[in-house]
């Protein structure tokens, strides 16, 4: 009586296991047996899709750009940056902006290796140009310790290119990564002074 339990716990086990994987092979075959102009027409839709939905997050004020590099001042190469600590965060009319480093945790001002500036934005100019899917977002973001203009660009895809200048200093760094929904990553926020 044993062994027929088991068997049918194993059949039923693989039996469901067939089940699960069905989709994703059927998926693959089709993204296989799709032509190399389909699967630039379907990449382009995805892409397109990826765009408005960054697009609008912008224009909602509600959304996050996780940095997956960084470049500083007059610096040739982007480098990578761990993106949980490194983000433009927009919430309504407030912003975050944050670098830092794992390796000066405790020698920083906002106890993660760098620096985090808080604020209201103010002077929020939008330049939304439909037709070539190109938005440009400026605006200027003033904290307890110091304030920092913020230009976001963004052409035709979710990725963002993000410029900070320091308000005397001239351009301070550089961040990319792609706009998401506050929902939908998580960031860890340090202390603003």
């Amino acid at each position: 009586m044993k062994n027929k339990q088991m068997i049918f716990r194993g059949a039923s086990v693989m039996i469901l296991a067939m089940l699960w994987l069905l989709p994703v092979s059927l998926m693959a075959q089709q993204q296989n047996n799709e032509t190399k102009a389909e699967r630039k027409e379907r990449q382009k839709s995805e892409q397109n899709q990826r765009y408005l939905k960054a697009r609008q997050a912008i224009l909602d004020s509600a959304f996050v750009v996780r940095a997956e590099s960084l470049q500083f001042r007059d610096g040739v190469m982007y480098l990578p940056v761990q993106s949980s600590i490194n983000f433009l965060k927009v919430t309504g009319k407030e912003a975050v902006m944050q670098i830092s480093s794992d390796f000066l945790r405790t020698a920083s001002p906002n106890n993660l290796g760098g620096i985090t500036l808080k604020g209201d934005m103010v002077n929020l100019k939008i330049n939304d140009n439909t037709k070539k899917k190109r938005l440009f977002v400026t605006f200027t973001l003033t904290g307890a310790i110091g304030t920092a203009r913020i230009a976001i660009s963004l052409n035709g895809d979710d990725l963002a290119v993000i410029d900070v200048d320091g308000m005397y200093s001239g351009r301070a760094f550089v961040m990319r990564g792609p706009v998401k929904l506050p929902q939908e990553v998580q960031v860890y926020e340090g202390a603003e002074f």
